[in-house]
């Protein structure tokens, strides 16, 4: 059932019930989900995104390939390139590669104005190895990045380890909390190879850091292979990253600064942000849209964000009252009608519809999520908040949404 569908459902059965303020609620998120639909065919408010793959020299920006790649072997989720964008006017965004040797590379979403960082994520299995050469465009600009297959041929090798430790491992590049990795951020480690052949090592995530790296050693010995690192470090201070290659495991450690966006698991003081938890998963990322308006003498506060990691994930929430304007301090609740609460997947319009978190007035007997307005500013037009509580997943059960929190300026 898609988005829209489910509110009509919840429109009419609100007319049924004579709830005034539902028929409200149902009325703004009806525009909104109208509006996110057009986002997902058309861009968002019919716009398409623009900007350049290239920096201010005509350079191209940092392209970084992520995982394994091996002949005849299917790719995951742990393929992808992650591509820096300098957006000028926000939109929708669709990047894809050429097809070549087997597989190809792509992502669509919502990109907001500034220096964005796209995952194109792998599609297809390679044929041979060898030194694979892909080309991507974005707006007028293009660009073009070499990823590496090697043989299914492994070789025979392990990590050179002192106790625990991985012996010299070499780290490079500067990590900063909130900051995505970039090529820059790498780390050398070193092997003893016993039979030469294809190698692919792939660390596990650690603070929100991934490490990887694939080629195939020519002759034994000991050897230096290089781990490219992807990800936003989430963790201040030292993050232990553990690695395991064949039989053998080692770990190395990754110290990660502050930078500027304040403590750990804090969002971003600089710019319009949200962020919640559910259990041990978090969930991150901009706005693209926060808009108040007046429907029927009711005054509705209506969000509107996605996951810029992924750009597959979007996120509405909002507040329903008869006063007015945005008063600091004022609390909401979906159970009564005076909020409401959507994590949405776009990319799903089956039958079990595309909702991953929700909390409104139709599931008020299993959810309930309030939202608080902290702070507003009428001459800023800068308005900070919390929100929390519980909503249903898209099994139907109920979870926890913890650790909410939003700053935002309105239009």
């Amino acid at each position: 059932m898609t988005q829209i569908s489910f509110i009509k459902k919840l429109f009419l059965c609100s007319m049924k019930a004579v709830n005034y303020l539902l028929i409200v609620l149902t009325g703004l998120f009806l525009f909104v989900a109208c509006q996110k639909e057009l986002s997902v065919e058309s861009g968002f408010a019919g716009q398409i995104a623009k900007g350049s793959l290239l920096d201010s020299g005509g350079n191209c920006k940092n392209i970084t390939v992520n995982g394994a790649y091996i002949a005849d072997s299917t790719l995951t989720s742990d393929n992808y390139v992650t591509v820096q964008v300098n957006i000028a006017s926000g939109g929708s965004y669709k990047i894809v590669s050429d097809a070549q040797n087997g597989f190809s590379f792509l992502d669509s979403g919502f990109l907001a104005a500034g220096l964005q960082t796209v995952k194109l994520k792998a599609t297809g299995k390679p044929i041979q190895a060898k030194q694979t050469t892909f080309s991507i465009a974005f707006d007028t600009t293009f660009c073009s990045f070499t990823v590496t297959v090697v043989s299914k041929t492994p070789a025979t090798y392990a990590l050179v380890a002192s106790g625990s430790s991985c012996s010299t491992a070499t780290i490079q590049g500067t990590y900063s909390n909130g900051t995505a990795l970039t090529a820059a951020n790498k780390v050398g480690l070193q092997v003893n190879v016993t039979t030469p052949g294809s190698y692919a090592v792939t660390t596990t995530t650690v603070g929100g850091m991934t490490f990887s790296g694939t080629g195939t050693f020519t002759s034994p010995g000991i050897q230096t292979i290089t781990l490219q690192g992807s990800g936003t470090p989430t963790t201040v201070g030292a993050n232990i990253v553990p690695v395991k290659a064949g039989n053998s495991n080692c770990s190395f450690s990754v110290n990660v600064t502050a930078g500027s966006t304040g403590s750990n698991n804090s969002i971003n003081e600089l710019d319009s942000a949200w962020q919640f938890s559910s259990g041990t998963n978090s969930f991150h990322g901009p706005f693209f849209d926060v808009f108040d308006t007046t429907l029927n003498n009711t005054y509705g506060f209506v969000f509107r964000g996605y996951t810029q990691a992924t750009g597959d994930t979007t996120i509405q929430f909002g507040t329903f009252s008869t006063t007015p304007s945005i008063v600091s301090g004022a609390t909401f609740n979906s159970k009564d009608s005076y909020a409401a609460f959507y994590y949405t997947d776009v990319r799903r319009h089956d039958s079990t519809g595309d909702k991953i978190y929700v909390a409104d007035y139709s599931n008020r007997t299993t959810a309930n999520t309030t939202i608080t307005i902290s702070t507003y500013s009428a001459t800023t037009k800068i308005v900070t908040g919390t929100f929390s509580g519980t909503a249903t997943n898209i099994a139907g059960t109920s979870v926890p949404i913890t650790n909410g929190k939003f700053r935002a300026i309105v239009r």
